[in-house]
């Protein structure tokens, strides 16, 4: 039997979140500079620059938000009356949705459960060579996806598995959020720079 754990988590978030908010306090630093630098200084040579720098930035931002859905896929090989079992690490309402296909040299296919971290088996289908799954995290913890070959003595298959995972953050995508998120602060800030701006 083999096992993978994906443990990304909580890893990922952080990391997104450190980008986030270094972007971020990229953006309002420009902004304070440039404010102070028209009005003390009365220059206004570098505004286009930093114009294009604040846009960059919130570019760059954006991007980062747009890659916090959490997708994989694997491709692996399993002999005859063995498994194979790959663990998510979620967390509550995380959504997990994908797919996975079988090639071998019978007509048999595989067996395929998704066991919660309370070790009750939520989805199960038996004999499958191609298939579509989807499910919602009801508690924090390991989640395993487990490929079983047991259908078939003389035969090994070829698993192709794409999926990914979606984490939310009051009821909505985290994506979302963050987007969301971003696009508000950035409206504060263009607001403060407009009333703030010398005439």
């Amino acid at each position: 039997m083999r096992v993978e754990i994906l443990c990304y988590i909580e890893k990922g978030e952080v990391w997104i979140l450190v980008c986030w908010t270094l972007s971020l306090y990229l953006v309002f630093t420009i902004f304070i500079i440039h404010i102070f630098q028209r009005k003390l200084l009365k220059c206004e040579c570098l505004s286009r620059l930093t114009y294009a720098f604040t846009v960059l930035t919130l570019v760059a931002s954006l991007s980062i938000i747009t890659g916090t859905v959490a997708a994989d896929n694997a491709n692996f090989v399993l002999q005859p009356q063995q498994e194979h079992r790959i663990t998510l690490s979620l967390k509550e309402t995380d959504s997990v949705s994908g797919s996975f296909s079988v090639v071998s040299d019978d007509d048999t296919g595989i067996n395929f459960c998704i066991i919660d971290p309370q070790n009750n088996t939520i989805l199960r289908h038996t004999d499958v060579k191609q298939k579509s799954f989807s499910f919602i995290a009801e508690a924090t913890g390991d989640y395993q996806l487990h490929f079983d070959n047991s259908v078939s003595v003389n035969y090994e298959k070829t698993v192709a598995l794409n999926y990914n995972v979606i984490h939310y953050i009051m009821g909505m995508p985290q994506e979302q959020f963050y987007f969301l998120l971003i696009a508000a602060v950035a409206l504060i800030g263009i607001l403060a720079y407009v009333i703030l701006m010398p005439k």
